[in-house]
C-alpha cells in the first residue's frame, strides 16, 4: 500500500487534444480501473467463502483504488494555476489528497479491526475449498491491471503505483487461506492479522510523513545556507524565517542588509539575483525586504577629547 499522493512534477497537460495516444492511454486506464474492481471482487467471493484474510486483503483493494483516484484527482487540481482564491497556486491539493487517503485507510482499518475481533469469540471457522482458488484469480486481475496503468502516461503510473502493493498482498493472502484449507484455518486468521498490522504500520508511518508540513517544519541546514548565499554576495541577513508548503518547497521572507555603498538599483540587482538562485537552488519562494547599512555615527566624545589636545 502507497499512500501518498504524488509530488507536482511535470507531465502531460489534464487539457491536452485527445490524440491517439491519449485516447489509447485513458482506454488502458479505464480497463486498468475495471480489472482492478473485478480483482476486488474476486477477493469478495473469497471471504464469503470463509477466509478472513480474504475479507482484509479485499477492503485494501477497495481503499487502494479510492486512493488512487484521489491521488490522480489531487495532481490535476494541484497543476491549476493560481486564481483569485489561491494565490499561492493549489500545489497543497497533494497534501489535502493525501489525508483523504489516510481517511480512507482509516475507515477500511476499523471496519476489518471490528471484523477479526468479533472473529476472537470462535476462532474456528471452515473455509470452502474453492477460496484460495478466488483470491488467486484476484490477484492476478491485479496484476495485469498494474500492467496495462503502467503504460496509460503518468496519471496511470500513479494509478499503478497505489495498486501494485495489492499484489504482494494478495500473495500473502493466498498462502494465508490455502493454509486455512489444508491445515488449520487458525493460519488464514493469523494471515488476517498479519496484514492488518502491515497497513496500520503503514497509516502511521504516513501521517507521520505529514507532521513537518502541517507543522510549518523547516530543515535547519536551510536556514544557514541561505544565509552564506547571502554572505557571499556581501549580503547581511539580519532575520529569516522559513516554513515548508510541501517536502522540496518553502515560503519565507528575509531581513537583509546591503552594503552601505550600494545605490537603490544596484540592491535590487543583487538581492533579485540572490534570491533567484535560492529558489533555483532550494525550492524556497522568499520574499526579502532589505535596508542599507546604517553609518557608523561620529563618536563625538572622542573628538572633543582631541579637540583639547
Amino acid at each position: 500500500m502507497v499512500m501518498s499522493a504524488p509530488e507536482a512534477n511535470p507531465g502531460p497537460s489534464p487539457q491536452r487534444a485527445l490524440t491517439k495516444a491519449g485516447l489509447a492511454e485513458e482506454l488502458l486506464l479505464g480497463i486498468a480501473l475495471l480489472l482492478s474492481v473485478m480483482g476486488t471482487s474476486f477477493k469478495l467471493i473469497a471471504w464469503l467463502k470463509g477466509s478472513m484474510a480474504a475479507l482484509v486483503d479485499a477492503a485494501t483493494c477497495f481503499a487502494s483504488i479510492v486512493a488512487g483516484l484521489v491521488s490522480i484527482w489531487a495532481y490535476l487540481k494541484a497543476r491549476e494555476p493560481p486564481d483569485i482564491d489561491h494565490s499561492y497556486g493549489h500545489e497543497r491539493y497533494l497534501l489535502y489528497g493525501s489525508v483523504v487517503i489516510a481517511v480512507v485507510y482509516s475507515v477500511v482499518l476499523g471496519m476489518v479491526l471490528d471484523r477479526l475481533l468479533q472473529r476472537l469469540v470462535n476462532p474456528y471457522y471452515t473455509i470452502e475449498l474453492t477460496a484460495p482458488l478466488y483470491t488467486f484469480i484476484g490477484t492476478v486481475f491485479y496484476a495485469i491491471a498494474v500492467f496495462l496503468a503502467s503504460k496509460a502516461g503518468f496519471i496511470g503510473r500513479t494509478y499503478a503505483v497505489f495498486i501494485s502493493s495489492e499484489i504482494l498482498e494478495g500473495i500473502v493472502t493466498i498462502g494465508s487461506v490455502a493454509g486455512g484449507v489444508l491445515l488449520s484455518n487458525l493460519i488464514d486468521y493469523i494471515g488476517g492479522w498479519a496484514l492488518i498490522a502491515y497497513l496500520a504500520f503503514e497509516i502511521v508511518h504516513e501521517l507521520n510523513k505529514y507532521k513537518h508540513v502541517l507543522t510549518d517544519w523547516a530543515e535547519p541546514y536551510m536556514l544557514s545556507l541561505i544565509k552564506r548565499m547571502f554572505s557571499e554576495k556581501g549580503v547581511e541577513v539580519k532575520n529569516i524565517r522559513l516554513r515548508m508548503i510541501m517536502p522540496d518547497k518553502y515560503h519565507g521572507d528575509a531581513i537583509v542588509v546591503v552594503p552601505e555603498d550600494y545605490n537603490i538599483d544596484k540592491a535590487h540587482a543583487i538581492v533579485d539575483e540572490i534570491v533567484k538562485e535560492v529558489k533555483d537552488r532550494l525550492g524556497v519562494d522568499l520574499i526579502v525586504h532589505y535596508e542599507p547599512k546604517a553609518r557608523k555615527k561620529p563618536d563625538f566624545k572622542n573628538l572633543d577629547e582631541q579637540d583639547t589636545h
